[in-house]
């Protein structure tokens, strides 16, 4: 989507029919370029540009990395000290997050903040985790942004609950650089395949962790990473499905598999009668009678949004259960996610751990997107069926700057106001 500024747009009733490639994956590429900024030499192939991501590309310079993009390529040259300094995250909880623990490798002091958005998210028990290490870490109650931090955290043992994978993550970038083994003993874990992915990214950048029971066994490593391509992000994917699902039919090229959880949106569409095949790179999605489902989403809380959607236009209840995690992530989902539904009459019930919606028609309306990319791209979808106009849809640039000139490329009638 083109930088339009604060603006809505309006998605008018569509018949969608046609071929897209994938959009490359948020998370993957998140974590690639912090491992390139760590390692000697790398090349990061066809990551995602998106405000997000360049968050983490302006900070991995501000460490002391050097990159150079050549078409849709980033060749990096890494550092070998991560220098302190200011650093803006933006409204990247990622970014925010893995570099609370990188910074605490600095004997320097740093200062750590973020948009608006950011500064209302906790990470009272990362901070507490790298503290017990040694770090030096000062910021309100909650450890919202702005922090000011500095290190040297030492090896050791660490204990923290899994309701945020991000505190995971953070921690496994930050405790191979040390001299001593490490582990990070994890509590009940929300959003495992978030875990497993950072995993991939630091196993093939040559980082040595074990895992058992979950408890991760982190070795004294030097980051190497030569080479990453990132793969599809099934989380935008699930948008493009649903549009096939919902108003015609819809090709997906380039859709090869990798570690995220977020695949499993193939197995829960067609739970609702989805029309949906997979051959090879490809996923075709035609427009399809859905039936509401029971969804765990404590693995996969990004497709809560998407599901909702389908949800709504589905014959009986969809309930979604296992989500609390969802209240802290850029917006309370749960709460945003039921709002917007009784906005276009549809029936919604908020609970502490999720949401039951009740399929039925569609009222033309306004929905507000809060800000939020991913309640801005679920609710432009209901659009095909009828006339939906998003505020503030400009924040799919987070992750998915070029969604509505996708949904165009389809058939998607999309107008910008």
């Amino acid at each position: 989507m083109p930088q339009y500024g604060s603006v809505d747009v309006r998605i008018r009733k569509s018949e969608v029919d046609g071929v897209i490639s994938a959009p490359p994956s948020k998370s993957y590429t998140h974590r690639a370029f912090f491992s390139a900024a760590l390692s000697k030499k790398s090349a990061v192939k066809n990551p995602l540009i998106s405000e997000d991501t360049i968050a983490t590309l302006n900070s991995c310079r501000k460490m002391g990395a050097e990159f150079i993009r050549k078409s849709e390529n980033f060749f990096f040259y890494g550092t070998d000290e991560i220098k302190s300094g200011y650093y803006s995250a933006m409204n990247s909880g990622t970014t925010l997050r893995v570099l609370i623990s990188l910074l605490s490798l600095s004997p320097h002091t740093s200062v750590l903040d973020g948009d608006e958005s950011l500064r209302k998210r906790p990470n009272r028990e990362l901070a507490i985790a790298l503290r017990n290490l040694g770090a030096k870490i000062f910021g309100d109650e909650l450890f919202r942004a702005p922090l000011r931090l500095r290190g040297v955290i030492n090896a050791g043992n660490v204990e923290i609950s899994g309701k945020s994978s991000q505190f995971v993550t953070s921690l496994l970038f930050a405790l191979p650089l040390l001299d001593r083994e490490s582990s990070v003993i994890v509590g009940r874990m929300k959003s495992k395949p978030y875990i497993d992915i950072t995993v991939d990214v630091l196993e093939r950048s040559g980082v040595k962790i074990d895992v058992e029971n979950g408890i991760y066994y982190i070795f004294p490593s030097d980051f190497g990473l030569k080479e990453f391509a990132i793969p599809p992000d099934y989380s935008s994917m699930s948008y493009l499905i649903s549009a096939g699902l919902l108003s015609g039919k819809v090709v997906i090229d380039n859709a090869f598999d990798s570690k995220q959880g977020d695949r499993k949106f193939l197995e829960i569409a067609k739970e609702m009668g989805g029309r949906i095949k997979k051959k090879g790179e490809k996923i075709f999605a035609e427009k399809s009678e859905l039936e509401g489902i029971e969804f765990d989403a404590g693995d996969t809380p990004d497709l809560v949004p998407t599901v909702s959607v389908l949800g709504a236009v589905a014959k009986g209840e969809t309930r979604i259960f296992n989500a609390e995690h969802l209240r802290i992530k850029e917006t309370d989902r749960i709460k945003t996610v039921v709002d917007n539904l009784r906005r276009l009459g549809i029936h919604a019930e908020e609970r502490e751990d999720g949401l039951i919606v009740r399929g039925g028609e569609i009222k033309r309306g306004l929905i507000d997107s809060y800000g939020d990319h991913r309640i801005a791209m679920a609710f432009s979808l209901l659009g095909l069926l009828g006339e939906i106009v998003v505020k503030n849809a400009e924040c799919v640039g987070i992750s998915y700057p070029k969604f509505y000139d996708d949904l165009r490329k389809i058939g998607g009638r999309v107008e910008v106001l």
